[in-house]
């Protein structure tokens, strides 16, 4: 039956493949990325307020970052939360801040960021003139990530011929 429809649909009488097979690289193969050696690798520690009340995936997809590399993460935030682009991009920008402030201050390429830790501590601003049994507390998140990376030696321009 799915032979005469596709004859009557295809005239070339062709066969062909709608996915196409990617080109296997020497570095990954498909295996997901691997901690670099111990002895190339250094931290950094980063400490965000975020003002705004975390979902419960939100807070599970940033813990589920844990010894993750950084392209992963942020993959799994674009795929993960397309319901929600206002969380999508709030995300996202305390992703991009920590790792803009590595690859600016310390010539760090993206390729080679990992987040190690990632934390979240939920805390509640208390009003001093209101009753204790007042519920009508502000609610904030400080987020600490702690990103691992490798230094390389920079490339040297070669001088013009002229």
């Amino acid at each position: 039956m799915n032979r005469i429809l596709y004859e009557l649909r295809c005239k070339c009488k062709e066969e062909f493949s709608i996915a196409k097979k990617r080109k296997s690289s020497t570095r990954s193969e498909g295996k997901p990325l691997q901690y670099p050696d111990l002895n190339d690798i250094t931290s950094k520690t980063f400490q965000i307020k975020y003002e705004n009340k975390m979902s419960s995936i939100a807070k599970f997809l940033l813990n589920s970052f844990r010894n993750k590399y950084l392209y992963y993460a942020i993959d799994d935030i674009l795929y993960l939360l397309k319901s929600n682009p206002i969380e999508q991009e709030n995300l996202l920008a305390i992703l991009y801040s920590p790792v803009l402030s590595i690859h600016n201050n310390l010539s760090i390429n993206f390729f080679d960021i990992w987040i190690h830790e990632i934390y979240i501590n939920e805390t509640s601003k208390v009003n001093k003139f209101l009753t204790h049994k007042s519920t009508n507390f502000e609610q904030f998140s400080y987020i600490t990530i702690k990103l691992l990376y490798k230094t390389r030696i920079p490339i040297k321009k070669q001088e013009s011929l002229w």
